[in-house]
This record gives C-alpha cells, sequence and structure tokens, in this order.
C-alpha cells in the first residue's frame, strides 16, 4: 500500500498509508467511536477515544486496542457545562445555547490538547482526529507550537459550516499549522467540513506529494459526478 493512501472514516480523511500497527491515534469527540473503532481494525494500532458526553462515553466498546476517556477538549482546563444537542445519545457542545434552553446538560472536565497527551504519556501521535462541536477553535489556540508540531496528521471537521463567525478562527488555525509545517488539504467544496493538515517534516512529504495529496480532492469530485452521470434514474 502506497504510504500516500488516504481514507475516509466518518468524514473524516487522513493517510491511512502513514498508519501502522505502531501507531497512536487520537479521537477526539469520538461520540460511540466508530472512527477509532474502524482505524484500530484497518490497522490495529492504538486508539485514544476522547468524548465530552458521559452517557455517549459510557457506549465506546473498549478492547486492548482502543481506551475511552470521559474528556472534552477546550482552551483551559477545568470544569464546563455541556449543552447536549438532543435526547438518549446525543452528541454535545460547550457552553449554553443562545436563550440558555437546551435538552440536558452536565458538568465536565476540560483539558487542552497539551494536558491530554502529557496525561495520556504522549510524546507524540501519528494521527489526531478533531470533531468537537465548535471548540476546535480554543482548543488548536490553547496548543503549544511544541505539542502540535509532534503530531504526524490532523483531520479536522471545523463548525463554520454551522457557525459562519468561526471562519476567521479557521483562518488563524490553517494559517499557523501551514507556518509549523503542516500542509493543508481541504476535501470539501464549501466551508471546511474535512481538512487535512499533514507534517511535511514528519511524514517526509515532498512538494510532489503535497501535490498529489491536493489532487485528491479534484480526483474524488470527478469521480462522484461521473457516478451521478451514470447511475440509472
Amino acid at each position: 500500500m502506497s504510504r500516500l493512501t488516504l481514507a475516509t472514516i466518518a468524514h473524516h480523511t487522513f493517510i491511512a498509508g502513514a498508519l501502522g500497527p505502531h501507531s497512536v491515534v487520537l479521537d477526539l469527540g469520538a461520540a460511540t467511536a466508530p472512527f477509532a473503532t474502524a482505524v484500530t481494525e484497518m490497522k490495529g494500532c492504538r486508539c485514544h477515544a476522547v468524548e465530552a458526553s458521559s452517557a455517549v462515553a459510557a457506549l465506546i466498546p473498549s478492547s486492548h486496542l482502543l481506551a475511552a476517556h470521559h474528556l472534552a477538549l477546550a482552551g483551559t482546563d477545568g470544569r464546563a457545562t455541556l449543552s447536549l444537542l438532543g435526547s438518549g445519545v446525543a452528541s454535545g457542545r460547550l457552553g449554553v445555547p443562545a436563550g440558555g434552553a437546551c435538552p440536558a446538560a452536565e458538568e465536565v472536565e476540560t483539558v487542552t490538547l497539551d494536558t491530554l497527551m502529557a496525561r495520556l504519556g504522549l510524546d507524540c501521535a501519528d494521527l489526531v482526529k478533531v470533531d468537537v462541536e465548535g471548540a476546535e477553535i480554543a482548543m488548536f489556540d490553547a496548543a503549544s507550537d511544541d505539542t502540535l508540531s509532534r503530531v504526524d496528521q490532523f483531520t479536522v471537521e471545523f463548525h463554520d459550516f454551522m457557525d459562519p463567525t468561526l471562519g476567521p478562527g479557521v483562518l488563524r488555525v490553517k494559517s499557523r499549522l501551514e507556518r509549523l509545517g503542516f500542509a493543508a488539504v481541504v476535501f470539501t467544496r464549501r466551508f471546511h467540513g474535512d481538512v487535512l493538515f499533514a507534517h511535511r517534516d514528519r511524514l517526509r512529504l515532498s512538494a510532489i506529494d503535497v501535490a498529489a495529496l491536493r489532487a485528491a480532492k479534484y480526483w474524488r469530485g470527478a469521480r462522484r459526478m461521473l457516478a451521478r452521470r451514470t447511475c440509472p434514474g
């Protein structure tokens, strides 16, 4: 398998060819961990699934490769209110929504990315998947340059498609990661719902490699258009 082979799981695109049995993956905003579960099955590597909702975190299937952690990624270490966005197995967002009304809420421990990696005893991470319902900007802003630079790749769902006011923050995070040596590839047509940040030096990416990753977005789009045209009816 080519080291640049891409995979998309739960709408998150990453370089699957860069992972192996000795890789360490962080699934931030794991829900019931479909992403982490699929990666462990695909690569046989160690995954940490971090989920803010206690009810949802309790449903994460634990194994020798998959560890669940009931925490919320944020810009500070401490405690915060998690507003649940539905009933039953629901996702949640930090803070109280406008108007103060939400179906349910709970208090959750918040940690920065620096604190999380230190707590897990990780010097580095091969892949960090980020889907933390709008808290991603604060999480990246609070992370040190050193911590960010010890990650091979991030696959991020920014939530500017839900809240356009996040746009400037998204661009700020993107610019910072590029300054730290990451190549940014946006796979979504509008907004930033599926963004890959691949560290050029850690993954030994040449300019040609980066161009190939960016071209993959257009190949995928072309295949989808062809499939729609050839689909009967």
